[in-house]
């Protein structure tokens, strides 16, 4: 990862669009690069000061902001509206911010920390004296595509973030290797700038990270159980399990076949099954031997340990005990009547 002096460096790499000190001047640049805002200095409007620049190829846009100047102290108050076709990855380089969402949440970022700006809601920044930040701007619908591919839905979904930015700190240091990367191919020599499939596979890429280690807030599905799962992958693997239950599936093959991450599918099915795609292969399988053990009792067919390995059971003092839990009763009571 970048330290934030050389990610400071950086940004003077960037094509500069406006460096003024008059109010109406930025908030005409900055309204048509982003979205129309209120732009308000908290402070003597003669100690107020902006610098934007930009620049990116298709797909993503770098971009660096910062107000005023560490050693005056005139505060800066953003209300952009809402950004309609895109989002905002945002990483504060110097100085502080505020960030909230009327009514929603609110959080304080500072050098080195992110947070994510969706473009469904209305949102304030309140920056500190001489604040620098980068960005990393993305499609709306480069984004949704990723939100659908990690949530296992054939559709885009409607992509929301929370402003508490990554879920962990691994995950943030990812962010930040995707993030050094874009810098580097937008800022220097890299071939995405005139390679289109390498900006698209690039953008992807960070477009599936930012959904994979930030605080994606959306509901991609109902979790509530009603009789059918909504969730397009784990209905997938479902329907794997119970029509092959005899095979040797793994979780890696599972997901494979549900066109979801390991990972993902692990997560969908806790979260819509409280189970986990191998705990559901168990499931049916107990289901298709106690089957099996009923038609046994009454034609004697076969025995509980032949049963219990026809379905993938070697051990059978734990085929014994599962079946116990799940049906109140030993395999042996059912086989004998």
């Amino acid at each position: 990862m970048a330290p934030l002096s050389a990610v400071s460096g950086e940004l003077g790499r960037l094509t500069t669009l406006v460096r003024s000190g008059d109010l109406e001047e930025i908030r005409e640049i900055i309204s048509q690069a982003y979205s129309p805002y209120e732009l308000q200095c908290l402070g003597d409007p003669r100690e107020f000061s902006a610098w934007y620049a930009e620049s990116g190829f298709p797909g993503i846009t770098v971009s660096g902001l910062s107000y005023g100047s560490p050693d005056l102290y005139a505060e800066t108050l953003i209300r952009p509206q809402p950004l309609g076709t895109y989002l905002l990855m945002c990483e504060v380089v110097r100085g502080r911010v505020r960030v909230s969402s009327p009514g929603r949440e609110e959080t304080c970022v500072g050098p080195g920390e992110t947070y994510v700006l969706d473009p469904y809601r209305s949102f304030q920044v309140h920056w500190s004296p001489g604040a620098q930040m980068v960005t990393v701007r993305l499609a709306k619908e480069t984004v949704e595509q990723a939100a659908a591919d990690a949530l296992g839905l054939d559709a885009p979904v409607r992509a929301r973030f929370a402003l508490g930015g990554p879920v962990s700190p691994e995950a943030g240091r990812t962010w930040a290797g995707i993030s050094e990367t874009v810098r580097r191919e937008v800022l220097g020599d890299g071939i995405a700038r005139t390679n289109p499939l390498v900006a698209a596979q690039l953008t992807q890429t960070a477009a599936g990270l930012l959904v994979a280690t930030q605080r994606l807030i959306t509901p991609g599905v109902d979790a509530r159980r009603t009789g059918t799962v909504s969730h397009a992958a784990v209905r997938r693997a479902m329907t794997l399990v119970e029509e092959e239950p005899d095979r040797p599936h793994t979780l890696a093959d599972l997901a494979r076949r549900a066109r979801v991450s390991p990972r993902a599918l692990q997560e969908a099915f806790r979260r819509h099954l409280e189970t986990t795609p191998l705990g559901y292969l168990r499931q049916v399988r107990l289901e298709r031997a106690h089957q099996d053990l009923m038609a046994a009792a009454r034609d004697g067919s076969a025995t509980v340990s032949e049963i219990a390995h026809r379905w993938g059971f070697g051990n059978l003092g734990r085929f014994a005990a599962q079946y116990r839990q799940r049906y109140g009763h030993p395999p042996s009571r059912t086989l004998g009547g």
